[in-house]
């Protein structure tokens, strides 16, 4: 008679056997063992297949530890039942009188405490969404650093907001002068808006050894302002202080808060430093309150709310001609409109003259100058608009903005990610809650291969900062170059949707299909955005289709007339139009260091000698651009990946089809398939360098299987209803 047989026909009350029954033969009995390794294999397949599907449906972490805690969990349950549960003629029965049930009651209890045990020691990570990089123990701030938090609104009168939050931003401001005082920027500052937290928590989230608080009540023109310095890593308070006075003296009251703030720190301030905190504003209070409003709608970088900053600006203009940072700050909205919707000639004049303007009031204005720098990299000047966030960061080193600007030259233009990353940790680190500076630094861990850091970083931003827009470009680019058409187009819906207004934004998304071979789609696209949008500049755009064409010559009369065309398309266009000596001089001053002989290793870029030497081939110079061909192999060699671009591209074939051997061209382009890339096919298939490989029958073999992965994508994102 089977056990299950035996089991029915037991009187449940009789007890006599379990009581003496060894317990291991028990489990043996009750098959327990072969449960518990069933449990086992289903557990570990079913967490398998876990870890292979949701990383494709870009799940958080936390769902892959909620998914083995469930199976940790289950496990000393699925022993129990075995144990305990009997399946008799009238129904599912419980036995729990043996000896043995009580001991793997027991077991199965101690099981469920270590699961959870395990569980919550994760769960502060879950619970926040922080990344690897969180759970390392951040360093202690350095005891000269503050934080100027909100100044709460005690009026009664929520329109006087913006003057609260402006007296605390004024006086941050005027700390930030100060040498050596590590000041936290007003974006991350006022997260804590409106927040009941710890002080001592908030120091730690800003890595500020020193808070400022403080509150404002206003009564028609009197002012009762309190201001409260605390030591962050104990809450202690270190001063207070009371400013009763009209609203005429506000602007002494700000003096007085800094200066006493600079005192308690224990910091040396010459005179001449004390003068220099105060000389950059106005004495015209209308024209102040207009500049605060402004200042107050820019961290969300929205176009509608940019525009409406400008115009407060204008406003504060022109209720003071003389007032010098609302220039300059004028002047870097308008760059950041025309970077965000539409250039326009006549948009650049007013951006030019209101920095101008700035620098001529005030030459010594450091804002002023990260505005003229970003002027000129606009121009494609990139040595001057070095040298200007040069000046600028050392006239405003507390400004986190120069430091992000500056970061995103050396990144984007220039292509120095040793230099580029320095920079963006240091505006991490004066605004460690600002979206904008956590996306830029995500930026940057992305073109150093770490994506998956920051794809999650930019989740966290979506999930915090629900308005903010320009977390999508980044993942998008990522999820570009990882060949997922359905994830890039997502991610630049998403943008679209958050930030309607933001055009220039749209135009990415017809590159984005040209880069999988929908040259179709991607031409329908852009004449869409020109119907709909007739203001915009789509130049570039169409400059780029027609080299895909093939009609190289129709391209270059479209970028030599267009002024936004910097000067490594320009080259690149000469050069594919056989006009080699006009490419070369700007060549030279934009990587001089490849002209050097022997070459100097300073680019990690590998289209850059590549270009360079097309050029020197096409003028004759065949040692010298041999060098530079060689030197892109090796570099391509040692970052296999094209940084800027995410993606490895075609790097390698190209040098070596232009150094003439087409049998390392074939093994290059190969080498490249293999490793899943399947984007830029439309431009490999026209450009001039690997004519002779094209020839070759290994070309069609190769890029077969890859035009197929291509056109797949494609396919699915028609079924996803993005085209």
């Amino acid at each position: 008679m089977g056990v299950l047989q035996y089991r029915w026909q037991r009187d449940p009350g009789d007890t006599s056997d379990q009581g003496n029954m060894p317990f291991f033969a028990e489990l043996k009995q009750r098959k327990v063992f072969r449960v518990a390794i069933a449990y086992l294999v289903v557990a570990w397949l079913a967490i398998q297949v876990a870890a292979t599907i949701l990383p494709s449906f870009e799940a958080p972490a936390w769902v892959m530890r909620v998914v083995i805690l469930l199976a940790a969990i289950g496990f000393p349950i699925a022993l129990v039942l075995a144990w305990a549960v009997d399946l008799s003629p009238d129904g599912v029965k419980f036995d729990t009188r043996g000896a043995g049930t009580k001991r793997i009651l027991a077991v199965s209890i101690i099981l469920l405490i270590i699961a959870f045990a395990w569980y919550f020691r994760g769960l502060p990570t879950l619970q926040t969404g922080s990344t690897t990089a969180d759970a390392t123990p951040a360093a202690a701030p350095p005891e000269r650093s503050i934080a100027v938090l909100p100044f709460v609104n005690m009026s009664g009168d929520p329109k006087n907001e913006y003057f609260s939050d402006g007296l605390a931003e004024t006086t941050l401001d005027m700390l930030a002068q100060v040498p050596d005082l590590k000041v936290i920027a007003r974006t991350s500052s006022f997260a804590f808006k409106g927040k009941s937290q710890d002080m001592r928590q908030i120091g730690a989230q800003l890595a500020a050894a020193h808070l400022l608080e403080g509150s404002v009540q206003q009564a028609g023109d009197i002012l009762r302002i309190t201001v409260q310095l605390i030591k962050a890593t104990d809450g202690t308070h270190l001063w207070s202080r009371h400013y009763d006075r009209p609203m005429v003296d506000l602007f002494k009251i700000q003096d007085e808060i800094a200066s006493n703030v600079v005192k308690e720190l224990a910091i040396a301030l010459p005179a001449s430093q004390q003068q220099h905190l105060t000389q950059k504003r106005t004495e015209n209070l209308a024209a102040y309150q207009e500049y605060l409003r402004g200042n107050a709608l820019l961290p969300g970088r929205k176009v509608t709310e940019m525009r409406e900053a400008l115009a407060h600006f204008e406003k504060a203009i022109e209720l003071d001609p003389g007032y010098a940072r609302a220039y300059a700050v004028a002047g870097s909205t308008q760059l950041l409109l025309e970077d965000y919707s539409s250039a326009t000639a006549e948009g650049k004049a007013k951006s030019a003259r209101y920095i101008d303007n700035a620098l001529a009031l005030d030459p010594s204005l450091g804002e002023a100058y990260i505005a003229r720098a970003s002027l000129l990299q606009n121009a494609h000047d990139l040595e001057g608009a070095e040298q200007s966030y040069k000046r600028g960061i050392d006239l405003a080193p507390g400004y986190a903005t120069g430091y992000q600007w500056y970061g995103e030259l050396l990144l984007q233009e220039i292509a120095d990610i040793d230099r580029a990353m320095p920079m963006l940790k240091r505006a991490l680190e004066l605004d460690p809650l600002s979206p904008v500076v956590n996306a830029e630094y995500a930026y940057g861990l992305a073109v150093m291969g770490q994506q998956d850091q920051a794809l999650a970083i930019t989740a966290k931003l979506i999930v915090d900062h629900p308005g903010f827009a320009m977390a999508h470009p980044l993942r998008r680019n990522i999820f570009e170059s990882r060949g997922d058409l359905v994830g890039a187009l997502r991610e630049q819906q998403a943008l679209e949707a958050t930030d309607p207004d933001s055009i220039r934004r749209k135009v990415p998304r017809c590159q984005t299909l040209s880069r999988f071979g929908a040259l179709v789609e991607a031409q329908a696209c852009l004449s869409d955005l020109k119907r709909r949008f007739p203001a915009l500049d789509t130049r570039n755009a169409e400059m780029n289709f027609l080299i895909l064409r093939g009609d190289f010559a129709g391209a270059l009369a479209v970028g030599l007339h267009n002024e936004q065309l910097d000067s490594w398309n320009r080259a690149w266009l000469l050069l594919f139009n056989e006009r080699a000596a006009e490419a070369l001089p700007l060549l030279k001053k934009l990587v001089p260091e490849l002209f050097e002989r022997p070459i100097s290793p300073t680019t990690d870029y590998p289209g850059d000698p590549v270009v360079v030497g097309a050029a020197l081939l096409a003028t004759g110079e065949a040692d010298h651009a041999r060098e530079a061909l060689q030197y892109a192999l090796k570099t391509n060699g040692v970052h296999p990946y094209n940084q800027m671009d995410f993606g490895r591209r075609w790097w390698d074939v190209y040098a070596y089809s232009l150094l003439g051997d087409l049998d390392q061209a074939c093994n290059a382009l190969q080498a490249t398939v293999a490793s899943g890339f399947y984007l830029d096919i439309a431009e490999i298939d026209v450009s001039p360098w690997v004519a002779p490989l094209r020839a070759r029958p290994c070309y069609e073999q190769t890029l077969a299987p890859a035009r197929a992965k291509a056109a797949e994508q494609v396919e699915a994102a028609r079924k996803a209803g993005f085209l």
